[in-house]
């Protein structure tokens, strides 16, 4: 099917096509009969480069037990009150009569993986609402809105998602290079070492939902959540580095300075090679 089309369409891809670019569908990286498997058998030293978005988006599902369980029954609360019309607009009354910013809680979605930190923002904001109206609907998951870690958690997944949300956007656009966005995870992962230092510290100026929280009530991180929140945060800089760093952080360093990288460096069988001589040449 593959060298149909191409014939097809006139195009000798076995001499024109270097590189690859795939999402994380099971049609594109199915080891024997996904796209990239066939195009392989074609064309064997074919680079295959896997969607940034879908990396990150895998990267950034590394929560610990109790965090996935505070994810979990903050996905259950909105599909309470967003699964039953009723339910929505009972809320939606109950939200003007408190004079509450927002009127509308966001549906979440595994699919779409950023409404996450959009939806943990948005909870957070409601949390007083809330937490009246499931009383008043008799609800058990009224409890958790009184518990002092689900709270606290609660405010750190708006936090991190939103950290998340922001490196995600900046590596969409046209004018984004696979370099520009290799630059923006590098910077996101060596931030993570000096979150866990400030938090350990007791500073959460990276955290302001929970910075927020703790200075409202006056009181401290329960140690059980902070707990959580350094092995997340060491789950997160592994995962990135383990779908980003290791692949993007030496890849084609020249094209970023060619006056600087070590020509050395460069295998001699590398077409670029000869090509960079003759530009530094000239500098």
């Amino acid at each position: 099917m593959i060298t149909n089309f191409f014939s097809k369409h006139k195009l000798n891809y076995k001499k024109k096509l270097g590189s690859l670019f795939t999402d994380g569908a099971p049609a594109m990286l199915g080891k024997t009969s996904g796209f990239t498997a066939l195009i392989k058998k074609e064309i064997p030293d074919i680079i295959i480069i896997h969607c940034f978005l879908h990396r990150h988006a895998l990267a950034s599902k590394t929560l610990p037990m109790d965090l996935k369980e505070i994810m979990t029954t903050a996905v259950k609360v909105v599909n309470f009150i967003r699964s039953r019309a009723l339910h929505h607009r009972l809320f939606k009354v109950l939200c003007q009569e408190m004079g509450a910013e927002h009127e509308v809680l966001l549906y979440y979605t595994e699919v779409r993986w950023l409404s996450r930190g959009q939806v943990m923002k948005r909870l957070y904001e409601f949390r007083e609402e809330i937490s009246y109206f499931l009383i008043e609907r008799q609800s058990s998951l009224s409890k958790f809105f009184d518990n002092i870690e689900f709270i606290h958690g609660l405010a750190y997944l708006s936090d991190i998602f939103s950290h998340l949300n922001e490196v995600n956007t900046s590596i969409q656009g046209r004018e984004v290079s696979i370099m520009n966005a290799a630059e923006t995870i590098s910077s996101f992962v060596n931030k993570i070492p000096l979150w866990k230092r400030r938090l350990q510290s007791d500073n959460l100026v990276n955290f302001p939902t929970i910075e927020h929280e703790l200075s409202k009530k006056n009181i401290i991180l329960s140690s059980s959540i902070k707990t959580q929140i350094c092995e997340h945060l060491d789950k997160l800089e592994n995962s990135f580095n383990d779908y980003f760093i290791s692949t993007y952080s030496k890849t084609d360093i020249w094209l970023r300075n060619p006056f600087v990288v070590d020509i050395n460096s460069i295998d001699d069988s590398d077409l670029v090679k000869y090509e960079l001589i003759d530009l530094r040449s000239k500098e």
